[in-house]
């Protein structure tokens, strides 16, 4: 496996999508030889150490989720035909997802506009690896988005995109649920959830996290967000639950060491 890091690593990232949405455009309305090779070389969902589960069957890991999105994608379909939405959508979607498993991550799904990820596994030793990693993933994602690929984007006369990240970290249950007929893995739990009420909080290149999460970054990298805490109620008892801001940019010089290291392997190949 070739790494890309830095500047390169950017330029890659955007020429792929944009490319990816041409040849998109290209073939509507045919499935040409390409396209087929090409679907052999996306990124497949899932967590691998859960993918054995059977039904009813369920196991358990720690980790970071989040959610990397496309904002303002459903209004773009109003001025713009729903076809061109529709591909560029799924160019820049197929770019995070491969984004992620670069940084050593798991595509777990694709929810509307945006892509649901985890970084960590049973093996990891230390979760601060896990949290760093994803920043550092996030990071790249809204960077390259921000700069090399809406470059492109401008410069063949098309609007830009943004992006936003939510993320938390947590128990992440791992169930199989459906029947013999159709069924998938689900994964339960708080800090899934939370990560991505986190990923609405967000604004257009903004990165939130959930209190859990911020609780493994350095308190340099975090600012309270104007609208936390978030806070439930049952019966007569309130808790309340924190979450942030991240300065990502901080982690942008993180991206060539983490990928070097990792060049697509999990994270707890990351040793201290």
């Amino acid at each position: 496996m070739q790494v890309w890091t830095g500047q390169e690593g950017q330029d890659r990232f955007a020429r792929d999508a944009f490319n990816r949405y041409r040849t998109l455009t290209a073939s509507a309305g045919t499935v040409s030889k390409e396209a087929r090779a090409a679907a052999a070389t996306l990124p497949s969902t899932g967590h691998p150490d859960f993918e054995h589960l059977g039904l009813g069957e369920s196991g358990y890991c720690y980790g970071v989720t989040a959610f990397i999105d496309l904002v303002s994608f459903t209004a773009r379909t109003f001025w713009e035909s729903p076809e061109s939405v529709l591909r560029l959508n799924t160019a820049v979607m197929t770019q995070i997802a491969l984004a992620v498993q670069d940084f050593g991550g798991y595509v777990l799904g694709f929810r509307g506009d945006g892509v649901f990820a985890c970084f960590g596994d049973p093996r990891v030793q230390d979760h601060r690896i896990s949290a760093g990693v994803a920043m550092t993933a996030c990071a790249f994602a809204l960077d390259a988005t921000r700069n090399a690929l809406n470059s492109l984007l401008k410069a063949s006369g098309m609007r830009p995109v943004q992006v936003r990240a939510g993320a938390d970290f947590g128990r992440l249950d791992f169930v199989r649920i459906g029947s013999e007929v159709a069924s998938e893995v689900n994964v339960v739990g708080f800090s899934a959830n939370f990560a991505a009420k986190c990923e609405k909080y967000a604004k257009s290149w903004e990165v939130v996290v959930g209190e859990e999460l911020g609780g493994l970054l350095p308190d340099a990298d975090l600012w309270r967000h104007d609208k936390s805490p978030k806070r439930y109620t049952r019966d007569d008892e309130t808790k309340s639950y924190d979450f942030y801001q991240v300065k990502w940019g901080s982690y942008i010089q993180h991206i060539p060491g983490i990928r070097e290291a990792l060049a697509g392997r999990p994270v707890s190949a990351i040793r201290y």
